[in-house]
Order: structure tokens, then sequence, then C-alpha cells
């Protein structure tokens, strides 16, 4: 197979975005199939898992160091061709990722319900049925984060290798599990137990148990792309090499946990509207999670074409990938934001059959897609300014927009000028709108250029 830094660009990108478009979409239908089933239980059981869903995405921004740190160094050695340097950051990654996860996994699973409660806590009369659902729902889930954020970083080494179809490979497996379980375990099939949200939980956790197990024994015995070799020696910290990851990974992790507090107080805002406008954004998110999908792939396939081009020693390359992922993403984006405008509603009633909830989950869903384009470019640029290792302002960008508008403009529109869950999500599409132009302005600065780690072409030690 021809090298990414020497065949055509555009075919470069397709090859490595298409596969992780398919995986990413295949995972956010599954999770739609999962708010579909868990809707038919009612508003309050969608709403909590809604909420315990959104707790751990906030939660990944800690293992989001750690994941783009090791993407964008393997992707700079691979291209500089010295994949013994490229291992040893893997194991290093994998090795802090495990400590930090089973830590963050144990907060979770001892302190569940008093998370599910301080996130609706804004509202005027808590629901006991969200609180009761939310907590055991996120208990269980607690369980399975070592093995969803190790999944995460799998991931990451896979795509900084160039390989996008040994995750697509995995997630295509185990999403199927996780329906099927989904529908046993939700409502009692056959001679399983009718578990309701419990099952839900149980479902969603053993498919992330088993795609992180087959990841990793995938990474053992490796392919044309990439393995990992485990030894007593590797096994030992290297602190300088995970100063150099965190060097990187520390900007990008502080960059999630900016966007997902913000989407996280975000909901807390909406949930003060109550359970119902709580419900219709809970569906809401869902669409844009699986509409924004395809910009997604194309930002990591611009992460991986630009740190191995800059590994490589090929700069006026690595800024033609980021331009080429960019103008795809957004013709891409662009169709899908005009299927979700004019199919709405009936996306909408997929989930739910409450008329009111599906009325303003489409209302602000049609709100959003207007700003899709925008936001597929956002996306794109900052996967490529993060495979140059420019995290931090990539995070400075994420920030202004996150804090300056979308919480601060949101809360004006909704609670002082009365717009409720409408104007919540005015002020999000005015974050992506705001981020599309900082991001677009950084990159073609080219100041990223200069911040490629300086790694050594390959030596005849391999090292």
């Amino acid at each position: 197979m021809p090298k990414l830094t020497e065949m055509d660009i555009r075919k470069s990108v397709l090859i490595l975005a298409i596969p992780v478009v398919a995986r990413m979409s295949l995972q956010s239908i599954v999770g739609l199939v999962d708010t579909a089933m868990v809707g038919r239980i009612g508003p309050a059981a969608i709403a909590a898992v809604g909420l315990s869903n959104q707790i751990v995405f906030f939660l990944i921004g800690i293992i989001t160091a750690f994941s783009i740190g090791t993407t964008t160094l393997v992707a700079q050695f691979i291209g500089a061709e010295r994949k013994r340097k490229a291992q040893e950051v893997a194991i290093q990654s994998l090795m802090v990722t495990l400590l930090l996860s089973m830590a963050i996994g144990l907060f979770g699973y001892v302190f569940s319900y008093e998370i599910t409660e301080f996130l609706i806590s804004r509202m005027e009369e808590s629901d006991p049925d969200v609180i009761a659902y939310g907590g055991i729902y996120l208990r269980i889930i607690s369980l399975s984060v070592p093995f969803f954020f190790s999944l995460i970083l799998f991931n990451g080494i896979f795509q900084g290798a160039g390989d996008m179809k040994t995750p697509l490979i995995i997630m295509a497996f185990t999403n199927v599990y996780n329906v099927v379980m989904d529908y046993f375990l939700i409502f009692g099939i056959g001679f399983f137990p009718e578990l309701g949200v419990r099952g839900a939980a149980i479902a969603t956790s053993s498919a992330r148990v088993f795609a992180a197990i087959a990841a990793f024994l995938l990474l053992l015995r490796g392919n044309h792309y990439f393995k990992i070799s485990l030894s007593r020696a590797s096994m030992h910290l290297q602190f300088p090499l995970i100063k150099s990851i965190l060097k990187i990974g520390v900007p990008a992790a502080m960059e999630q946990l900016i966007r997902s507090s913000g989407q996280t107080i975000l909901t807390i805002l909406v949930a003060g509207l109550g359970t119902i406008p709580l419900a219709a954004h809970q569906i809401a998110m869902r669409g844009l999670s699986l509409a924004f999908m395809p910009a997604f792939g194309f930002g990591l396939a611009a992460t991986t074409l630009v740190g191995q081009n800059l590994g490589a020693g090929y700069f006026s390359r690595a800024e033609e990938s980021g331009f080429t992922a960019n103008r795809i993403a957004m013709l891409a984006m662009g169709i899908l934001g005009g299927t979700l405008f004019i199919f709405a509603p009936q996306f909408t009633r997929l989930f739910i059959p409450d008329e009111e909830v599906v009325f303003q989950s489409a209302q602000v869903l049609r709100i959003v897609a207007l700003t899709m384009p925008f936001l597929g470019s956002t996306i794109t640029l900052a996967g490529a300014l993060r495979g140059a290792g420019d995290t931090k302002w990539v995070m400075y960008i994420t920030a202004f927009g996150v804090w300056g508008a979308r919480i601060a403009l949101s809360y004006v529109l909704a609670f002082v000028f009365n717009l409720g869950l409408l104007g919540a999500w005015l002020g999000l599409s005015a974050d992506f709108l705001i981020r599309f132009f900082l991001t677009l302005m950084r990159f073609r600065s080219g100041y990223w250029k200069k911040l490629a780690l300086k790694v050594k072409p390959k030596e005849n030690t391999g090292s």
C-alpha cells in the first residue's frame, strides 16, 4: 500500500475519512436506537440517560490528553519512519490511561446518584424518576469506564498510524451486539429479564468491554500499519516521553473539558426549564451528534495526514491536506444539514410520541442545521492543527466560543428574553459560527508549521 505521504491528497483524505465516518455514524445510530428504546419508557428515562452520558463525555476530556497526544506523536513518528518510537508512545499512554480511568470509574460508581441530582438542581422541583434512572445508569456505566477510555486510546493509536479500518470493524461488531442486547434487556425479550434503563446500561457497558479487549488483542497481533510489543522493560514509565505526550495532550484535554463542561452546563440550564424541554434537548443533541459525524471523520483524517507529512518534512503537502479535508467536509456537512432541516420532525418522532417534545426538538434542530457547514470546517481544521501539535490555540478558540457565546448567550436568550430551549440553541449556533472564523484564521496563518515535533529521520537502528 502506498504511503499516505506519497499518494494523491484527495484520495488519502477519503481513504482515511470514509472508514471513520462509517464507524462514528454507526456508533451514533446505535446511540439513537438506544435513545429510541429508552424513550419508550418515558421522558424521565430519556432525560436521565442523556444526563448520565453527558457526565461520561465530560470525563472523556481527561483521557483526551493521552489520546490526542498519542495520535499526534504516533503520526509524526510514523511519518519519520520511526515505528519503535511510536510503539513506546502507545505503551506509555496506555499505562497512564488505565491508572486515571480506574480512579474516574470508581468516583462515578460511588457518587452516581449525587451527580445526577446535582445535574437537575435547577429544576423547580426535582423529578425523583430522573434521579433514580440516572443514578443506576451512571453507576453501571462507570464500571466500564477503564475499558471505554482504553478503547478511545486504542482508536487514537490506530488513527495515528493511518489504520482507520480496524476501529470500524471492531465497532461494527460491538454496536450490533449493543443494539441486540438493548432490545433483549430493556424490554425483557425471551428468557431475558425486563430491566429497562438498567438493561440499557448493561448492554452499553458490556459492548465497550468487548470492543476494548478486541482492540488491544489486535494491536498486540499487529498488521502492516502498526503493532505494539509488551515487555517488562517497556512497562516502566518513561517520564520524558509522557511529558512530550502531555505537552500536546493537556491543551487538547482542556479543550475537551471546556467543550464538554460547556455542554454539561447548557444541559443544566435546560434542565431548569423542565422535564419536557430537557427531553427535547437530549433528542436534539442525538440528532446533532449524528449530523456532525462526517466532520469528525475528516478531522481525524486531517490530524493523521498533517502529522505524518510534517514528520516526513513535507510542510506544503501538510497544509494542502488540511485544506482539502476542509473543503470536502463542508460539502458533506452542508448536505447533511439540509437533510436534517427538512426531516427534523420525522427524526424526532423516532424517539418519542409526545407532540410537545417533538415540536421543541424539531424547532431547535432546524436552527442548528443551518450552521452545519461551518461546524464541519471548525472540526476539520482543528484536527489539522492537532496533527501539528498546535493544541493550545484550538483550546483558546474553544474556550472563547463555548464560554463567550454558548453559555453566556444561551442563558441570556433562554432566561432573560424567555426564549426557553430555542434561546439556548441559538447560543449554541452562535458558538459554532464564532469558532469557524477563528479556527480558519489560525490555520491560514501557517504558524502551526513551526510547532511540529522535530523528529529525526529513520536511523539504521530502526529506533
